[in-house]
């Protein structure tokens, strides 16, 4: 985090649409939700924007808000870092594209008549700013991140983090009466306003997700959806540090060495000071509790316990633990069917450029993105990367299958007979039998 950026909001809440209102009802949220938020951005001690750079709208109908957005974000420079926000009704028409609905929307002319997710999506990614971060409070609002009718396609803008209120076509909870937020925005609020956990003195965005998501799945089947391509650590706030006494390094690697000894005869007993000792994610004992801790939660079962240890690792950033963790707390994410976070987890992994830990990220995307059309062309470039690294049989003949799903014969016919010229059985038979149920390669066309 740089203490030169220059952080800016635009803040939208839409409650009323009178052009529809049996099918957008007016809502209780929206007048609160950009108002609380605006006090938390700007609070005089958590927060990191100055008044006079937060713009609150409400209820524009869709010519000023299309205008308002764009300008926004096309003037943004490096050295900004920019909020768009919504808080409104979210609409979503069979292909699963999101529309974001104003004072004048109707159904008739939806498209006319409210901002797609696809345009604000496209905008955000071609703004200048150092970073954008858009934040939606609507039905629907995980669908934000596609692209197409196709389920599962990764947003994937460079700079551009997506913090949603649902899942993709769920729905979400307004206010339970006027003068209070929306159940997500609340959450937002009370993490910027302190109870967020941060670090170094700053809320990262990311700490601050990982406190909604927490509260919001313990009150129900709702949950909220993180996304990102940023480039470094975003802050979205001050957050007070606790700081005790200075930890002794002598003291800390005789209770990690305790709490392993402890695992064989009281497990609880060493998953609670691993627990204590992972709390000091600056040092090298704190990062390595984590990481045991991580294990621990992932053998008996507890998958959100793993995923948060790994967080704490990954985050400390230590280029000995940091790709691992990534890569574990990615396969935990997709034995919880979280499937979003699960592929930026190993989208990290394999951005560290670990030479272990990534290429098996690698090889996890390929597998992932290739079971859509959409997103095979990313996974089979997920899929080179893994060759590029690993000496797998079993790799190359997935990687060679896939290549044979979407029609690039040729591809995958010299990852089969990469297989046939092995010498270690049963790849050379495997690489033989797949050669023969390819198509026969013809012969080039002569002339223009």
């Amino acid at each position: 985090m740089k203490a030169e950026l220059r952080y800016r909001a635009l803040l939208l809440g839409n409650d009323e649409f009178p052009r529809e209102p049996e099918l957008f009802p007016e809502l209780a949220g929206p007048p609160t939700d950009v108002e609380r938020l605006r006090e938390a951005l700007t609070d005089p001690e958590r927060g990191l924007h100055r008044p006079e750079d937060v713009i609150v709208h409400r209820n524009l109908e869709i010519s000023p808000m299309r205008e308002e957005i764009e300008m926004f974000l096309h003037d943004g420079r490096p050295g900004d870092q920019l909020l768009v926000y919504y808080s409104g009704h979210g609409w979503t028409e069979e292909d699963g594209e999101l529309y974001l609905c104003t004072r004048d929307t109707t159904r008739r002319a939806i498209q006319a008549t409210t901002m797609s997710a696809a345009d604000l999506a496209r905008q955000a990614q071609a703004s200048r700013a150092t970073a954008k971060i858009v934040v939606l409070d609507c039905c629907s609002s995980g669908n934000y991140r596609f692209k197409g009718p196709v389920p599962g396609r990764v947003f994937n803008g460079r700079g551009v983090a997506a913090l949603t209120s649902s899942q993709p076509d769920r729905p979400s909870r307004d206010a339970d009466a006027p003068g209070r937020p929306s159940q997500f925005t609340g959450h937002l609020v009370a993490g910027l306003r302190g109870a967020a956990q941060g670090r170094d003195g700053y809320l990262i965005l990311s700490d601050l997700y990982d406190y909604v998501y927490e509260r919001m799945t313990a009150e129900g089947a709702i949950r909220p959806t993180y996304h990102n391509k940023l480039v470094g650590l975003v802050a979205l706030g001050r957050a007070r540090t606790v700081r005790g006494p200075a930890a002794d390094p002598g003291r800390a690697a005789e209770r990690l060495r305790a709490a392993i000894e402890l695992e064989t005869v009281n497990r609880a007993a060493a998953v609670r000071s691993l627990r204590e000792l992972s709390g000091d994610g600056s040092s090298s004992w704190g990062i390595l509790a984590a990481l045991r801790l991580g294990e621990l939660a992932t053998a008996d079962g507890d998958d959100a316990t793993a995923v948060k240890a790994y967080a704490k690792v990954v985050a400390a950033g230590d280029p000995r633990w940091a790709a691992e963790a990534a890569y574990r707390q990615g396969s935990r994410l997709a034995a919880m069917c979280d499937i979003d976070r699960a592929a930026e987890a190993w989208r990290q992994a394999v951005d560290l450029d670990d030479l272990r830990w990534s290429p098996a990220a690698a090889r996890e995307l390929g597998r992932l993105l290739c079971g859509a059309p959409a997103t095979a062309p990313a996974g089979l470039g997920y899929y080179r990367q893994a060759l590029a690294t690993l000496d797998d049989p079993g790799l190359t003949l997935e990687a060679g299958d896939a290549l044979r799903a979407v029609g690039r014969h040729a591809d995958a016919r010299a990852l089969y007979r990469r297989l046939a010229n092995r010498p270690d059985p049963p790849w050379p038979g495997i690489g033989a039998e797949r050669l023969t149920g390819l198509p026969s390669p013809t012969a080039a066309p002569t002339g223009r």
